[in-house]
């Protein structure tokens, strides 16, 4: 597995990958005439490069709904707990004619489980509580519980365990991804590096605006500047306005 190599967010590469082919086509002259490497079909390359990377970066944006299943599940936790409140109560109420002790019935489990973040153990114990309250459900229902207590808890349970099942191949799902990302964000990042290193190389001393646009410390601020207002696309044909003033 390659190791991250860069030194910014994976986000942030192709977007930076495309302020530098704005800047280079611009100074293209300047660029071929330093060195031939950058000749045709250099730019067509990385262009190529970067549109693989941002399909890469893309594929991370699971961490979204990650996030939003996340919310879903402690909705659920949030319902699962003050159900169990009112089950708690009618336990209590039959406990002499319980088959097993109250205690044994696994609420506090639960609780425990919950309040640990242990959500797969907080799974197991509300399938052996449905269990329990099933094998004693006509005891529950003389003491006032209704049927559909015990089946909306099931339902619940049943959710959850679902929507964890969710969460968790989410969670492998981006592992994954970030264990591709970084081969081919490695990959551009060392284009991105030559390309700044020889721009540096051709303005440091003569042109300090066009050196500022192939230092990273200057991009990454234009990254976050622009991203807090636009997305950058891809970079095609940049206008000629756009990389003639300093960002």
């Amino acid at each position: 597995m390659d190791k991250k190599k860069f030194k910014c967010k994976m986000v942030d590469i192709p977007v930076i990958t495309g302020f530098l082919l704005a800047s280079m086509e611009r100074d293209i002259v300047d660029f071929l005439a330093y060195s031939p490497l950058f000749a045709n079909p250099f730019m067509d390359n990385v262009r190529i490069k970067q549109v693989e990377c941002y399909a890469k970066v893309r594929a991370v944006d699971v961490l979204k709904h990650q996030k939003v299943v996340k919310v879903q599940i402690d909705d659920r936790l949030v319902k699962m707990r003050i159900g169990m409140n009112q089950i708690e109560g009618y336990l209590k109420l039959g406990a002499v004619k319980l088959d097993i002790k109250f205690s044994d019935f696994g609420i506090k489990a639960i609780r425990t489980a919950i309040a640990k973040g242990d959500l797969e153990s907080a799974i197991a114990e509300g399938h052996r509580l449905i269990t329990n309250l099933k094998r004693n459900k006509l005891v529950l229902l003389e003491t006032g519980l209704k049927p559909e207590a015990i089946d909306s808890m099931e339902a619940l349970i049943n959710e959850i365990d679902v929507l964890n099942e969710n969460h968790n191949s989410k969670k492998d799902e981006r592992s994954r991804a970030v264990v591709v990302n970084y081969t081919k964000l490695n990959e551009l990042w060392v284009v991105d590096t030559n390309i700044m290193d020889a721009g540096r190389a051709l303005y440091r001393g003569v042109d300090n605006v066009k050196y500022k646009e192939y230092t990273l410390s200057h991009l990454l601020k234009r990254v976050h500047s622009e991203s807090n207002s636009t997305t950058p696309t891809l970079q095609t044909k940049p206008k000629a306005t756009d990389n003639n003033q300093p960002a």
